[in-house]
């Protein structure tokens, strides 16, 4: 038998949830059908239903109730405190920019500093303007504030280099009389391959004041601002989104590599219970399904693409039983689910389990991926 499933109609902002019953319908019934309305507007199955009481079964202005609570719940959100290396982070950031402002303003002419041909001076020869363009001052080198910064930029897609400096330096600023901390081994493979070959990398050493010293580069003296800036940058990097994508990328090629060599007796189990919670699907092209594609990468990367069908009323949770079966990661502990079937991303959050995928907008198809959970440093 072909499997059905409910369509209901919109209802717009401006009409009222009262309708009037064709055959005697009871109150129950209407109130049902206002929360189903409301629930596809996105609203949460409680409180709509709570609203829809408290505005006696009128959607409308059940819906414009709970626009104005959210509203309400973010404009009394407060922003927290930053710590206090946070501020001193931002200080030395700020001195440092002042610093490269004021060293900027010293290498530039001064304005009217160049003849220029008018009413008093006599007119600039061809020649002599040629001789104007060959002496010209060359073009302003960057500051090592410049420099550092750049640097870290450029090492914010390699999450194991830039992770690799941070803990460097890191230790380095609480242990300043420490030498072993301010001298780096060249002949150290790791070192060497994640952060003297990658770009951006030994500029950065040199800009905090790192000096080679036959097989080694070592840090003889150096300036407390110029070293918070360098950390600041760092770790600004690795807030960036180019960093989250790397390494996201990484954990989850580091994940299915581990779960091809290291598969056991723990992990079948794991993988077998998340199958069973996995419903039947349905039958190609039997009416009311759904045909997500699970990315379990890049969008573009169509090798590791996963395409399942499901039944429109099938939920979140299903969903999520389904990835759990075919991939190393539970769900919003490991990794979360995104809906990228459009160009606005969207997080799949975990308090809409029980919504349908029809709710969700993943019906008739859809793209979902897999986002390994980066933890914050």
């Amino acid at each position: 038998a072909a499997a059905h499933f409910p369509l209901t109609r919109p209802m717009s902002m401006g009409q009222t949830g009262s309708r009037t019953p064709r055959d005697g319908s009871s109150s129950l019934a209407r109130d049902t059908e206002g929360v189903r309305d409301l629930v596809q507007m996105g609203f949460d199955p409680m409180m709509a239903r709570e609203a829809l009481a408290a505005a006696n079964g009128d959607v409308a202005s059940a819906a414009e109730f709970l626009l104005a609570s959210a509203q309400d719940r973010a404009a009394r959100e407060v922003p927290s405190r930053p710590s206090e290396a946070a501020v001193r982070r931002q200080r030395a950031l700020l001195a440092a920019q002042s610093r490269a402002v004021s060293a900027q303003e010293r290498g530039t002419p001064q304005s009217g500093a160049q003849p220029t041909a008018g009413r008093h001076n006599a007119p600039v020869s061809s020649a002599a303007a040629a001789g104007a363009r060959a002496v010209a001052p060359a073009r302003r080198a960057p500051s090592r504030e410049e420099l550092i910064v750049r640097s870290a930029r450029q090492l914010s897609t390699m999450p194991d280099s830039l992770d690799l400096l941070i803990t460097s330096l890191g230790k380095v600023a609480s242990n300043p009389g420490e030498p072993r901390y301010r001298r780096v081994p060249l002949n150290n493979a790791n070192f060497k391959a994640k952060v003297v070959d990658a770009p951006g990398g030994l500029d950065l050493l040199k800009a905090v004041g790192y000096e080679r010293e036959g097989d080694a580069l070592v840090l003889r003296a150096h300036d407390d601002t110029v070293l918070i800036l360098a950390l600041s940058a760092l770790e600004d990097a690795r807030r960036s989104g180019s960093y989250m994508d790397a390494k996201s990328e990484q954990l989850l090629m580091q994940a299915l590599d581990e779960s091809k060599s290291e598969w056991d007796e723990v992990e079948k189990a794991r993988r077998a219970r998340a199958a069973a919670k996995v419903p039947k699907e349905p039958e190609e092209g039997a009416a009311g399904n759904t045909l997500l594609c699970i990315h379990l990468g890049e969008r573009s990367d169509r090798s590791r693409c996963v395409w399942r069908r499901f039944e429109s009323w099938n939920t979140l949770e299903d969903l999520y039983a389904f990835v759990e079966s075919i991939t190393p990661f539970e769900m919003n502990k490991s990794a979360e689910l995104w809906d990228i079937t459009l160009a606005t991303h969207n997080k799949l959050d975990h308090s809409d389990i029980g919504r349908t995928l029809q709710v969700l907008s993943l019906w008739p198809t859809g793209h979902v991926k897999v986002q390994p959970i980066v933890t914050a440093h």
